[in-house]
């Protein structure tokens, strides 16, 4: 149904199109004022749009700068006007927006399944805080597909792709903290965190006012992308010192009741009962826990903090891990790596041979969860598997709460074998050449080779050898590699449909891309409420975004600005951004002021407000994309 809904969409857009050239003397006006704007070198790639000829489409393209795409693998503008038909546009655009939909499945398995492991285990490796932890590297695994369209866009060699992701940021900001933050309002009332909610709003209302300044002045420079990331340097401190403070209030109230039941014969406050920073908000699955109450204010704060809500650091002391909990898993039947087949145990793969591993390992699919999923998700695995074949093939994988880590001593030699040469064609130096002749990716598919074979040699198929958490580090840097690239391809795609409709940059970054991108936060944090936790997915709605916005502009910017010389990033401040920047403030505003008068009580009603707001501004964003306003 959503694809003939498309496919109409995509008809009536041309329909139109076509109708408002219909004049013969309107048509030639038209032509003309784009000659003259191409003659100008302030030309716009939609533009096309008011050409008579069709056959003109591709010179117009090939001569305008605003049509440049040299990111990415594919010139989509070039395929879909000079290497066919201008009749099968239509038909272009159809498969573009499959080629999309599986660009978007290939970014969230990468960034999800491959990524955020990586992330969590040089967590663990490098014995971080958890709070410091979930501040920087969980969190980042959070907003991967944010943060890579963000950087994919601002260092694009199109100026104008910098509006992709100044509406990409504001519109996921938009639609975590209304749409998802309402769904969240929506399951059931409940208390949230008066210290982190005050905290995380008055950050975020100061990250936007400074953005928002920024783009009305048309440029961000590098005193700008550095200071965001110093502000969340900042945050990072202040929520850390202000966690600190708390728990150590509580540990003396507790110590007090102690003290107190004591010298009353009773006493309350066990050792097992007793709150620390270590304690984990969502407990193991085999431990019998009872949700948290949902009445109870004084407790808000215990499980307010977004930093330990979607990617949660499973335990980040490996001591510390209940052997329990890892038979019960397993029991559960868990998805395993070294086996990737349900019906093959450990012992029984170590008695298989090299192939028959290596096919285990590389297998996309569970069985189990395909024979106990509804269609949606089969499709949804179908659609999965291509990537996670090449993923596991690439990117070498250690994770913490699989059985051994993970490891498949096949598919980690096939990994360091292959990443090596992947990594020089990723990053377009397939073409790079040491001396005269000999190419770059020789050298390193050598490398590769050599690595592999020590692997191999030096470890068996019964247990990871001692230098297994390497492997994490090859991973994430090989995963960013990947998920940067295919970022790269869905910001060209984006781009390219917002001169198939003549939409602007922005409006294609509030719309498409947001919606790509946060999928998987609508699910998990929605899903994680359902469950009983419904503080943490909500201070995940809030928390998320602030994080995407201060990195997802400050990192990318800071890159591409140095790369430039110091020369600022230019964006151009108009009706689309105003509404947008309007709208986020709007809903900041709103939220910050009437959930102190519900008394840090959220209701069903209040998550219905919250997305009929994001509904009227989105109609509101559309009609000024189409410049209706």
């Amino acid at each position: 149904m959503a694809f003939l809904l498309y496919i109409l969409f995509i008809i009536t857009i041309h329909s139109t199109l076509l109708s408002a050239l219909k004049s013969d003397e309107a048509r030639q006006n038209i032509s003309q004022t784009v000659s003259e704007a191409v003659d100008a070198g302030n030309a716009e790639c939609r533009d096309y749009h008011s050409l008579h000829n069709s056959s003109l489409w591709c010179e117009f393209v090939t001569t305008t700068e605003d049509c440049a795409m040299d990111e990415g693998f594919i010139n989509y503008i070039k395929v879909a006007f000079c290497d066919n038909p201008p009749k099968y546009v239509p038909l272009i655009e159809i498969g573009y927006g499959l080629w999309l939909l599986f660009l978007f499945v290939g970014l969230g398995t990468t960034a999800g399944g491959f990524f955020c492991p990586a992330v969590e285990f040089i967590a663990h490796n490098l014995k971080m805080h958890p709070h410091i932890a979930g501040l920087t590297i969980v969190a980042l695994g959070n907003g991967a597909p944010d943060i890579f369209s963000a950087i994919a866009a601002f260092t694009n060699s199109n100026p104008s792709t910098a509006g992709v992701a100044i509406g990409a940021l504001l519109g996921a900001a938009m639609l975590v903290t209304m749409v998802v933050a309402g769904l969240v309002a929506t399951t059931k009332p409940f208390d949230i965190a008066k210290r982190p909610f005050l905290r995380d709003m008055t950050f975020f209302l100061a990250v936007a006012f400074w953005l928002f300044y920024q783009i009305y002045h048309g440029e961000i420079n590098l005193t700008t992308s550095v200071g965001f990331l110093c502000l969340y340097v900042v945050y990072i401190a202040v929520v850390a010192i202000g966690r600190c403070i708390n728990q150590r209030q509580r540990a003396r109230l507790q110590i007090l009741e102690k003290i107190i039941n004591e010298d009353g014969g009773a006493i309350s406050v066990s050792s097992t009962n007793k709150v620390t920073e270590r304690t984990p908000l969502i407990p193991p699955p085999s431990v019998e826990t009872v949700p948290p109450s949902n009445t109870n204010n004084n407790n808000a704060d215990l499980d307010g903090d977004w930093t330990e809500g979607r990617v949660q650091p499973r335990r980040l002391d490996e001591e510390k891990r209940n052997s329990d909990v890892a038979s019960d898993q397993a029991l559960e039947g868990v998805e395993n790596i070294i086996s990737g087949l349900n019906s093959s145990s450990d012992t029984d793969l170590t008695e298989h041979s090299f192939l028959y591993i290596l096919a285990c390992g590389l297998n996309p699919i569970d069985n189990k969860k395909w024979k106990s999923s509804r269609f949606i998700f089969k499709l949804l695995m179908i659609l999965q598997a291509p990537w996670k074949v090449v993923c596991k093939a690439l990117i070498p994988i250690v994770q913490l709460n699989k059985p051994q880590r993970g490891w498949n001593r096949p598919l980690t030699s096939l990994s360091l074998l292959l990443a090596p040469p992947f990594c020089v064609f990723a990053t377009k130096g397939g073409h790079v050449t040491l001396g005269t002749t000999f190419p770059l990716w020789a050298l390193l598919l050598i490398i590769g080779f050599v690595l592999a074979v020590l692997i191999f040699f030096t470890s068996d198929n019964f247990k990871p050898p001692v230098y297994q958490w390497v492997f994490s580090y090859v991973g994430f840097i090989v995963a960013i590699i990947v998920t940067y690239t295919i970022a790269n391809e869905i910001v060209n795609l984006v781009q390219t449909f917002g001169f198939f409709f003549n939409l602007s940059n922005v409006i294609m970054g509030l719309t498409f891309l947001t919606w790509g991108n946060s999928i998987p936060d609508i699910v998990a944090d929605v899903t994680l409420a359902r469950r009983g936790y419904p503080r943490i997915s909500w201070s995940a709605s809030f928390g998320g975004p602030l994080f995407n916005l201060l990195i997802g502009v400050g990192f990318p910017c800071t890159i591409t600005i140095l790369k430039n010389n110091g020369a600022p990033i230019l964006v151009d401040y108009n009706v689309v951004e105003a509404v947008g920047f309007g709208g986020l403030f709007m809903s900041l505003c709103f939220t910050f002021i009437t959930i102190p008068l519900l008394g840090f009580r959220l209701c069903p009603k209040f998550g219905y407000v919250l997305i009929v707001l994001y509904l009227l501004w989105l109609i509101v964003a559309v009609l000024a994309g189409v410049n209706m306003f």
